[in-house]
């Protein structure tokens, strides 16, 4: 959000923050991009088939997506989330873990499918589905509740990898309520290098996803539609290095 605004800040444009999370506010927030109210649209973590983008497509504004949802054809920012979920999973693995789980949230949008694929690809052949724990989304309770199903069903786990650093944390909670000790019993690994990575103790190692970057760039996205009156079709990668702490 600082990212977006900053640079429509620049070139003279007010952001006008709309929260989707319900039907009821599906249906508010298409009417209010019906009314003629905004100039463009920079949408956040889409879910497959979701009401707005067709709304904002029926309407065609201008619009840049920060992930790529499926079957969505307009701008996009993004992180190659599959690969990041690789790299950070790989490198638990290097620290000698041999069972290694995931707490795969929010697979209903392209990061959590991703982040679950790019875990699958590091294990190749160890891959065990049953060290995989769903959560609907990326919250420190859902990780803290995913967390303690996965050590009932499995409590021989040494590694996990939290789909975001939220997730983690959550993860870390449990495992110090079942007597686990981070990282001497359990190595974790989270995403996003948020505010959670350094409040977690130990701190959390993680992927860096540069959320202010995803926010500018998705933002000049849409300035360019409005200045050139074109539909750009082609996606952005920014880059997302893995952060290692002391969490594994």
């Amino acid at each position: 959000m600082l990212g977006t605004n900053e640079t429509l800040s620049e070139a003279d444009y007010q952001m006008v923050c709309l929260v989707v999370d319900s039907v009821r506010d599906t249906e508010r927030v298409a009417r209010y991009l019906n009314g003629g109210f905004v100039d463009g649209a920079v949408i956040v973590s889409a879910r497959a088939q979701d009401p707005i983008t067709n709304a904002v497509m029926r309407l065609d504004l201008p619009v840049a997506y920060v992930g790529h949802p499926p079957d969505v054809d307009a701008a996009w920012v993004g992180v190659d989330n599959r690969g990041a979920a690789n790299a950070v999973t790989s490198r638990l693995m290097a620290t000698g873990r041999r069972r290694v789980g995931m707490i795969a949230a929010a697979l209903d949008r392209d990061s959590g499918t991703d982040r679950l694929a790019g875990f699958t690809d590091a294990l190749g052949p160890d891959f065990d589905p049953d060290l995989v724990e769903e959560a609907p989304l990326y919250s420190y309770a859902e990780g803290a509740a995913a967390m303690t199903r996965l050590l009932a069903r499995a409590p021989d786990i040494d590694g996990v990898f939290g789909a975001s650093d939220a997730v983690a944390a959550g993860a870390m909670l449990a495992l110090r309520q079942a007597g686990r000790r981070v990282p001497e019993d359990v190595g974790v690994v989270g995403f996003d290098n948020s505010s959670w990575a350094t409040r977690t103790t130990p701190p959390l190692s993680t992927v860096d996803q540069p959320a202010e970057g995803l926010g500018a760039a998705a933002a000049a996205a849409v300035l360019a539609q409005l200045r050139d009156d074109q539909r750009p079709r082609a996606g952005i990668i920014l880059p997302t290095p893995v952060v290692w702490s002391d969490s594994a």
